[in-house]
């Protein structure tokens, strides 16, 4: 890059004192990056070196006139260099793009693959994840028949609500019961709301209580019409919001729904398995098995867990596939720039279809296992506040970060 200008005609001494300055940022985020090492070289030689600030803002100054190049690198993503440029005038805006660093191996968060239990230290097939404003991660410990929590900077696994016994009582948390309790999401309010796929009742959690908001504890499928706690559900998996209102999967009822002022509507689904409706509106298209539930920047996404596919309601209400011949893709998480990460269940693995594209990518897991870079019909992912992937790896009965 040519930073312009000129360097006084060539007459007289070269004047030094130049600023080089820009931002790094997040290919992934579209955001900037805090605590980014950028290096300032010419040549192979280090010229100095600092670090971004909160706004991922960097400035060199002093620096003679000559040829360069700039060096950005942070914990998870990849050190990429600009191209070399020449510096004979003040040069802002030299910003840096850094691509997401995926390893090979994750990191285990909380959990073991040889103990599935209740204690301090595990599990028995974790399902949901969702983070709260504070960057406190929750987990649905869906054979507990708990909600749990870990916070940052602690890996000790703390109760939230739930006795461990299955059943709907509603109370304070510490006396409430849960039936199998799947997806997760927090509202605009920051309240936790609750899928209960066995207990077919979606429940919310706040001020230390446990309130039941939608479903009667029958299983059924309603078209809806009618208050929510008088609806009948079937299986509710995956939980979000948008605009402020409770959009769920109701699985084994082959809907997708919403709550709006305490009554349940239809936005897909008639209740009878099948895929159709692409291109026309969502509410007269069917959906087979609805799991995964995340909300895009400009619409909603849909897992369905025996077709293998993804399925895309915009902001006019029109209904398309995304992609096909997954398998099972039952998580599903939206990052900031758009990119959507995809928990293929039954595959053992993630990936990934990047905003626009409608192109798959690996980014993790292979084969079925325990060892590292291995999952075991892994449930739910979600992005965390520290720009990494969160994925319950439900049947090794533990969280791992990529």
């Amino acid at each position: 890059v040519d930073g312009g200008g000129n360097d006084g005609g060539g007459s007289g001494p070269t004047f030094t004192g130049y600023t080089v300055m820009g931002r790094v940022r997040s290919s992934f985020t579209g955001g900037n990056l805090a605590g980014a090492a950028v290096i300032l070289k010419q040549g192979s030689q280090t010229v100095e070196t600092m670090t971004t600030g909160a706004d991922g803002s960097y400035a060199f100054t002093n620096i003679d006139a000559g040829s360069y190049l700039i060096e950005a690198g942070s914990p998870i993503y990849q050190t990429k260099a600009t191209a070399v440029f020449t510096l004979s005038e003040n040069t802002p805006n030299m910003d840096i793009t850094l691509e997401r660093q995926w390893p090979a191996e994750g990191a285990l968060v909380a959990g073991t693959t040889s103990v599935s239990g209740s204690g301090s230290n595990t599990f028995n097939r974790p399902c949901g994840l969702a983070f709260a404003p504070d960057g406190t991660l929750y987990i649905s410990d869906n054979v507990n028949n708990k909600i749990r929590k870990i916070t940052p900077g602690n890996p000790t696994i703390t109760d939230v609500a739930g006795t461990g016994e299955a059943g709907s009582a509603d109370g304070p948390a510490v006396t409430a019961t849960l039936n199998a309790p799947t997806g997760l999401c927090f509202s605009p309010a920051g309240d936790l709301y609750v899928a209960e796929y066995s207990g077919h009742r979606i429940r919310k959690i706040a001020n230390g209580q446990v309130q039941s908001v939608a479903g009667t504890g029958v299983r059924g499928s309603e078209s809806g019409g009618s208050l929510a706690t008088e609806t009948k559900l079937n299986s509710p998996f995956g939980l979000t919001f948008v605009q402020g209102e409770l959009c769920f999967t109701n699985a084994q009822g082959h809907r997708v729904q919403r709550i709006t002022g305490g009554v349940i509507f239809n936005i897909a689904g008639n209740g009878q398995p099948a895929s159709t409706g692409d291109g026309g509106p969502a509410p007269e298209a069917q959906v087979t098995s609805p799991t995964g539930l995340t909300a895009g920047p400009d619409c909603i996404y849909v897992g369905e867990d025996v077709t293998g596919q993804v399925r895309k309601i915009d902001v006019s209400g029109n209904i398309s596939t995304l992609v096909t011949k997954l398998n099972n893709p039952h998580g599903l998480a939206v990052d900031a720039a758009g990119t959507l990460y995809i928990v293929n269940t039954d595959g053992h693995t993630v990936v990934m279809v990047r905003s626009g594209s409608t192109t798959v990518e690996p980014l993790a897991g292979s084969t079925v296992g325990n060892a590292d870079g291995q999952f075991r019909r892994p449930q739910s992912i979600a992005v965390g506040p520290d720009g990494y992937l969160y994925i319950a790896d439900t049947e090794n009965h533990r969280i791992m970060r990529y």
